[in-house]
């Protein structure tokens, strides 16, 4: 195995410039003394997104958000209302508030609002709308989700768009007039902070201050707070640069697999989705040998044959990832 294992598994953004680590040489030593205080982050967000402050809560990454708004919405006499497949943790999140969950298959023809519409009840507390999707990349419309957000007065529709930096629209805007519904949005992907454990949600204000209220009242460290803050100030050139890189990486990714005889999906999040069929362990393993490690779904009904790799962002990290693929594919294996 190589002395660098690329780690292609988690959906990483690109690494911060060690400039940013000056920031945290600059912080006052009163700054770990005191509670943490995520106010200016949120007015920061608020500004750069054009809401007020009270319609954003700060969060210990976009995970935290998820779970609070199941623990505020969802429970044992309110459903969670779920498209599959999609980000696996909405499992846990749901039974940690002790609530049913409705699936709704979610196949490669579009996001399923008919289906979704259809499964509403008086006892709906929650709406999953992951997107772009996890693990598939998929998207959903604005129109889908006001539908939705019009069938479901009684519940709370949660957009879960911690991808939409890599994605063609960005969806907030269009839904910051819709009283029930809730985006939750990350420093972890694209802004490259995974680390930080930085995320925020969006909504009216009433939503926020539920959400607010699920939570602790100091979530996110205050180094971590700084560095999103500084990241956000000065990060938007770096951003843009990445994820053009990204879009480039993607389409040329797909287009090997594809090539290949892959199922590889469309994709607009930081990542592609492929179904390699039998040849899946021997894909898998074969990366890994090569230092590339990629996700792989063991006992997830539908995914069981697929691999989810990150696109690296990163021109010799992409050449590398390409190279082992090529490799891999080109020895003998199971079928695709």
């Amino acid at each position: 195995m190589s002395a660098r294992v690329l780690r292609l598994d988690s959906n990483e953004g690109p690494p911060p410039p060690r400039a940013l680590l000056a920031e945290l040489a600059a912080l006052e030593p009163e700054l770990l003394r005191r509670y943490s205080d995520s106010s200016v982050l949120e007015a920061a967000l608020a500004d750069r997104i054009g809401v007020t402050p009270e319609r954003v809560v700060v969060t210990a990454g976009a995970d935290e958000a998820l779970d609070r708004i199941c623990r505020a919405y969802a429970g044992p006499d309110r459903s969670v209302l779920l498209p599959v497949p999609t980000f696996d943790m909405f499992e846990r999140f749901a039974a940690l508030a002790g609530a049913p969950i409705v699936r709704v298959t979610w196949s490669q023809n579009g996001f399923p609002v008919d289906d979704v519409l259809g499964r509403l009840d008086a006892r709906t507390g929650v709406v999953v709308v992951v997107t772009p999707n996890n693990p598939t990349g998929a998207v959903a419309s604005r129109q889908d989700v006001r539908r939705i957000a019009a069938g479901a007065r009684n519940a709370v529709v949660l957009v879960d768009h911690v991808y939409v930096e890599y994605a063609d629209e960005d969806l907030t805007p269009a839904l910051l007039d819709l009283e029930n519904v809730i985006v939750v949005r990350t420093m972890s992907k694209a802004w490259g902070l995974a680390g930080c454990r930085v995320g925020y949600a969006l909504g009216s204000p009433g939503v926020i201050a539920a959400v607010r209220s699920a939570g602790a009242p100091y979530p996110v460290a205050a180094p971590s707070l700084a560095l999103a803050l500084a990241q956000l100030r000065a990060g938007e050139a770096t951003l843009r640069d990445h994820v053009t890189r990204v879009r480039e990486e993607r389409a040329a990714l797909r287009d090997l697999l594809v090539s290949r005889g892959a199922d590889a999906r469309a994709s607009q999040a930081n990542f592609v989705l492929a179904d390699f069929a039998e040849s899946a362990a021997f894909v898998r393993d074969g990366l890994r040998a090569r230092g590339v490690l990629v996700r792989d779904f063991p006992g997830r009904a539908g995914l069981e044959t697929s691999l989810r790799i990150t696109l690296p962002g990163d021109p010799a990290d992409f050449a590398r990832l390409t190279a082992a693929l090529e490799s891999v594919l080109g020895q003998e294996a199971p079928a695709l």
